[in-house]
């Protein structure tokens, strides 16, 4: 089976609701600058937004998508089961129609109920797939009502049938079936979180996103001039396209599909997520996003900053203490700048191997 892909911040926060309608519509329009998986799995949950209008966009723009960029996703198997149903439903591309129906991902009853009508070439895709007509016996009630098959596909399946004596008797319990792939459940009306009040004027905005030293630096000043004054959907673009210095001021941000754009941004770099780690200026939300990425986290860099960043919630930095070189354990069991309950795992750890040495 196929490791679950690690899912875009961004795209998480959208699926998380609460993301008002004109972002929704924006996203849905494909106006966010993500990379095609990320793209791909945006639509694919606002093909099911409770607004006609989204839902409606959400589809065109994935039909608008050229067949060379959305074929890798209908043949990769880490691929949203959502997504492949759609390819299956609304792209007519031969050879997309063929990746998606050759992938395992796909859910069965999304082939069932186009396996009356595929033509010859594609049913033997399915016809096959002993797999899926074996632990789904009403795919293959519905590939033999197809009146397009072939003589030699009729053969094999009703050899399949009396091979395996499919409806001489009950069917087996359900529990043996595969269960179907759930899709997401349609999102009801909710109010967008209550952003914070933009800063009134320069100063406050360079107050409330540099620290001390940082409002020396002329550079990092004038973007947070420049930045400040942008509504939600503005920072969410510089924040997926601008530069790395923009990245590093708007991951401060208080909204959190701001610092969410950041964190999905597709030219966000590990140098820049190592720095993120250590900042102590950041929302312990950020913070968290960080320390459950497992690709972010293979980094020893991100994980060190985490654990001795005392903003990080304890349930992030205490997991990650025993993955520290005993140099850097050391240094934690005395630090009085982390929690203390982070300094007492690594005295536990250090008192540990003491005790192992003695043996």
């Amino acid at each position: 089976m196929a490791e679950a892909r690690v899912v875009n911040p961004l795209v998480e926060q959208f699926r998380q609701g609460r993301v008002p309608r004109d972002l929704r519509l924006m996203a849905a329009q494909g106006a966010l600058p993500l990379g095609p998986v990320d793209l791909a799995d945006l639509l694919e949950f606002l093909l099911h937004d409770v607004d006609e209008e989204i839902r409606e966009s959400a589809s065109a723009t994935l039909l608008a998508v050229p067949a060379d960029e959305i074929g890798p996703l209908a043949r990769d198997r880490t691929s949203l089961p959502g997504l492949l149903t759609w390819i299956l439903t609304h792209r007519e591309e031969r050879e997309l129609q063929e990746a998606v129906l050759q992938n395992t991902t796909l859910p069965d009853e999304a082939i069932e109920a186009r396996a009356s009508t595929l033509p010859e070439e594609l049913a033997e895709l399915v016809v096959i797939n002993q797999v899926r007509l074996l632990r789904r016996t009403s795919l293959l009630e519905a590939l033999e009502q197809n009146q397009g098959l072939g003589k030699d596909q009729r053969r094999r399946l009703r050899e399949l049938r009396e091979s395996f004596h499919i409806g001489e008797q009950p069917a087996e319990p359900a529990a043996a079936a595969a269960p179907p792939a759930a899709s997401p459940p349609p999102q009801t009306a909710v109010e967008p979180e209550e952003e914070p009040p933009p800063p009134a004027s320069d100063a406050e905005a360079v107050a409330r996103y540099l620290g001390a030293e940082e409002q020396q630096d002329k550079e990092k000043v004038s973007a947070v001039q420049r930045l400040y004054r942008q509504n939600t959907a503005q920072k969410m673009i510089s924040a997926l396209k601008g530069t790395r210095e923009d990245r590093a001021i708007l991951v401060r941000d208080p909204n959190r599909l701001v610092s969410s754009a950041v964190l999905g941004s597709p030219k966000l770099t590990d140098v820049e997520i190592e720095s993120f780690a250590g900042m102590k200026s950041l929302s312990d939300e950020v913070l968290r996003r960080i320390g459950n990425h497992k690709e972010w986290t293979k980094r020893y860099g991100v994980i060190s900053n985490l654990v001795k960043n005392p903003r990080t919630p304890l349930g992030i930095s205490i997991g990650l203490v025993s993955r520290l070189n005993p140099r850097d354990i050391k240094g934690l069991a005395v630090d009085r700048n982390v929690p203390e309950v982070i300094r007492k795992q690594a005295q536990k750890f250090l008192k540990g191997g003491a005790e192992d040495k003695k043996k």
